[in-house]
């Protein structure tokens, strides 16, 4: 499917608040911090995330509500829904943690949940579509940055839970951990006892399970 280039002159975007301290979630690489932002150019179709930066223009991280809403955008997002049950490969839950963190200041994104990209002139496709529209997906969000440097990132639901909120947060090249997130506590080894039954109960809801 072909979708089309942001426009050169955005309208006007709705920009939202989230308060300082509030509870963000993160599953990422045990290498890495909770707020470390990912510098990687993600200029290819299906390497990478929805937003990616494609040039490196930015640094990046996604974030979700709840637990729930980590593993929806994370490990949930390209499940196919044509078959039962839809099971998680180990692989992607090696070495990978999941994180609190909290806001230590106002947090200003673009709304794309709702009417929030139709308002851009873009479809549900922009929160919706599999990775074969990434690039697409990726122009649109550096555009939108473009049109308001002042603004954290966007914020929209994930694509198989209309229930729950995600971000993706930005910051200057050459950042290495978001200044408006600090980790609270400890984080939860995925691939370990704890990390195991936590992931039971989240991926049940998605008719959805880890792989022998």
């Amino acid at each position: 499917m072909e979708y089309p280039d942001p426009p050169t002159h955005l309208p006007p975007a709705l920009v939202v608040t989230l308060p300082a301290d509030t509870s963000v979630w993160r599953i990422h690489s045990a290498a890495r911090g909770g707020a470390d932002l990912n510098p990687t150019p993600r200029p290819r179709v299906r390497t990478g995330g929805r937003f990616d930066s494609l040039d490196g223009s930015y640094g990046y991280l996604y974030a979700g509500d709840s637990p729930a809403a980590a593993v929806a955008e994370t490990l949930c997002r390209n499940l196919p829904v044509d078959q039962s049950p839809r099971l998680i490969p180990r692989i992607q839950i090696r070495g990978r943690v999941l994180s609190e963190l909290r806001t230590t200041r106002p947090v200003r994104v673009i709304d794309l949940t709702g009417t929030g990209a139709a308002r851009l002139n873009a479809g549900v496709w922009l929160t919706k579509c599999d990775p074969s529209g990434y690039l697409a997906t990726r122009r649109w969000a550096a555009a939108v940055l473009a049109a308001d440097p002042g603004i954290d990132g966007v914020q929209y639901r994930p694509r198989h839970d209309e229930n729950n909120l995600a971000w993706m947060l930005t910051d200057a090249p050459g950042i290495t951990a978001h200044p408006a997130l600090e980790p609270v506590g400890g984080v939860v080894p995925l691939d370990s006892a704890d990390g195991h039954y936590l992931l039971g109960a989240l991926l049940a809801a998605h008719n959805a399970a880890l792989a022998p």
